[in-house]
Order: structure tokens, then C-alpha cells, then sequence
């Protein structure tokens, strides 16, 4: 028994600095989403992102820039980054939980 509470005890600690990595990585990303509007025949892409209760549209460019596919990759990597860090929490939780149940 006490060697499946070494590898529960292990997989904790990894799992703590893996969310630590993808927290830090997650700060580092741009809030929000892309917004297109459409001004006299043209598009223009805004960052629409939330600050206190306003929401914010910040001009970034024309839609077709590379500055806003740039943002888009980011954004989108912003996304997969949550995700993995519900999983890993939940994964946590999970190995917390037995580790409480084995003692």
C-alpha cells in the first residue's frame, strides 16, 4: 500500500507544478475574443475582452492582417491551454482524493 501512495504522492506534486506551468503560460495570452465589424465596405477586427463589467472593443486592425491572425492563433491557443487546465484540476482533485482515502 505504501508503495501506490508514493506513486498518488508523486503524481500530485507533478500534476501541482504542471498547473503552475500552464497557469503562468495562460497569464501570458490576451483575454477575449476576436470581434469582425464591418465599417464603409470593409472589415476590421476588434479584441473584445472584458474590464469590470464594460466590455471593451480594442482596433487591431484590418481583418486580413497578420496581426490578427497572429491574435487568433493566440486566442485560440488561450483556449486549449484552459481546457487542459480544467483537466489537469480535475485530475488533481481525483489523486487528492484517494490519497485521503488511503491514509
Amino acid at each position: 500500500m505504501a508503495v501506490v501512495m508514493d506513486i498518488l504522492d508523486n503524481e500530485r506534486r507533478r500534476l501541482v507544478k504542471l498547473l503552475s506551468k500552464y497557469e503562468s503560460q495562460l497569464s501570458e495570452l490576451p483575454k477575449g475574443s476576436i470581434s469582425v465589424k464591418k465599417r464603409s465596405n470593409r472589415d476590421y477586427a476588434y479584441l473584445a475582452h472584458r474590464e469590470g463589467r464594460k466590455v471593451v472593443f480594442d482596433y487591431i486592425g484590418p481583418a486580413s492582417s497578420d496581426a490578427v491572425q497572429e491574435l487568433s492563433k493566440m486566442i485560440e491557443r488561450r483556449k486549449e491551454l484552459e481546457d487542459t487546465i480544467r483537466q489537469v484540476k480535475q485530475n488533481l482533485k481525483t489523486v487528492e482524493r484517494s490519497l485521503r482515502a488511503g491514509r
